[in-house]
């Protein structure tokens, strides 16, 4: 009969005593160095004279963070992009420095008494786009250079609802976003070297190769989603017709190259994270859809999504019918700020998938990630 007196006691939880966050009993990877990303884009006040004007909303669609004062770091680091919103009556609640890279408003001083002693606050960005700078040059500055130059590239927007987020990366009807762009994009480099079908998938974070039975799987589940999408062949047509008016792309043919791409859709909202695109879940006794959450994994540092659905795709079409019919599926409401907002964070990614005939497998990964609303919560109406 063991002692159980014997040896060290193992720590007891306590809501009031925690324990020391550095400990991580999982060992999941850790940077070895905090880095900051924003402590290069500086805020400082200054005290001005100025009206009581009211400020304009403000898109910030982007890839990432950047200092704006050191110039090397734009080329190699994130990157951030503040987009303007077009406004019928100029306003008066912002200015532009002379370098057309730091925005500036105003506000009352609350510590002074007088109402014409106003605040200065500097915001520094990498670039700032007015209302005249339509989607093309959007995606010519922000997104077609990372496309090209990038292995691993994460496209956010930020902003408030109704700031033009979703807008800058889906478009509308007629103007196409960084999305649609951004796929005709990568299809187009890879045209001479996709293969026809799945024999590469990435599973656990690795690439694996799939055996003749998977691989039917796989193309049994991309055929049965895309039989849910809704029929865009027209849409895409104009908004490819309207893609190539606008940008030359080009095809890059590697000899003994094969290609594969896939595409996966989440959605996170509530601190949970749920498949967009996973075949259609059972429903409850009230024809109620019953969603169930995935989990975050880690597998030799690579960071995964466990038995997230990754689906095949052999066209640009293809890839935007599965983002369509995820976006179907993803969580929207009636906020006062906005009738049709989104209330989730939600994350398309483009996996590009290579096999060299030497036997050499190589991933690229594109995110693209649609962000809620930034107001508070107390502006929306939701509790």
């Amino acid at each position: 009969m063991s002692d159980f007196n014997e040896g060290p006691m193992r720590e007891k939880r306590s809501f009031i005593m925690a324990r020391d966050p550095s400990v991580d009993r999982r060992f999941r990877p850790r940077p070895h160095k905090q880095l900051r990303l924003f402590d290069d884009i500086h805020e400082s006040t200054e005290s001005t004279d100025g009206s009581d004007t009211e400020s304009e909303y403000a898109s910030n669609a982007g890839d990432d963070a950047t200092s704006v004062d050191d110039s090397s770091e734009v080329d190699t680091g994130p990157q951030v992009f503040l987009r303007l919103r077009p406004v019928s009556v100029a306003s008066t609640g912002y200015s532009l420095s002379d370098d057309g890279k730091c925005l500036i408003t105003s506000a009352k001083n609350e510590n002074s008494s007088n109402n014409v002693n106003r605040m200065e606050k500097h915001f520094g960005f990498t670039s700032i786009f007015d209302g005249s700078v339509g989607q093309r040059d959007i995606y010519d500055i922000c997104v077609g250079p990372r496309i090209l130059e990038e292995e691993c590239v994460t496209i956010m927007t930020y902003g408030t609802s109704g700031s033009g987020k979703t807008y800058t990366l889906l478009g509308d009807q007629v103007r196409a976003g960084v999305i649609p762009r951004g796929l005709e994009h990568i299809f187009t480099i890879y045209l001479g070297n996709l293969y026809s079908t799945p024999k590469l998938k990435l599973i656990n974070g690795c690439i694996v190769f799939l055996q003749d039975d998977a691989t039917l799987r796989e193309m049994q589940i991309s055929m049965k989603l895309l039989n849910l999408c809704p029929d865009i062949n027209a849409q895409h047509e104009r908004l490819r017709q309207e893609i190539k008016s606008d940008h030359t792309f080009e095809t890059k043919t590697e000899p003994d190259l094969s290609v594969m791409i896939w595409v996966s859709f989440v959605e996170i909202y509530n601190e949970l994270v749920y498949d967009l695109l996973s075949i259609p879940p059972r429903q409850d006794n009230l024809g109620a859809v019953q969603r169930k959450p995935l989990k975050i994994a880690c597998n030799k540092g690579q960071v995964f999504i466990k038995g997230l659905t990754t689906v095949f795709v052999k066209s640009s079409e293809e890839a935007l019918r599965l983002l369509r019919l995820g976006q179907q599926r993803s969580t929207y409401a009636s906020t006062s700020v906005n009738s049709n907002s989104s209330r989730s964070h939600c994350v398309f990614t483009v996996d590009v998938l290579k096999y060299s005939r030497s036997g050499m497998t190589t991933q690229c990964s594109y995110k693209f990630c649609d962000l809620a609303g930034s107001e508070r919560v107390n502006n929306t109406g939701h509790h």
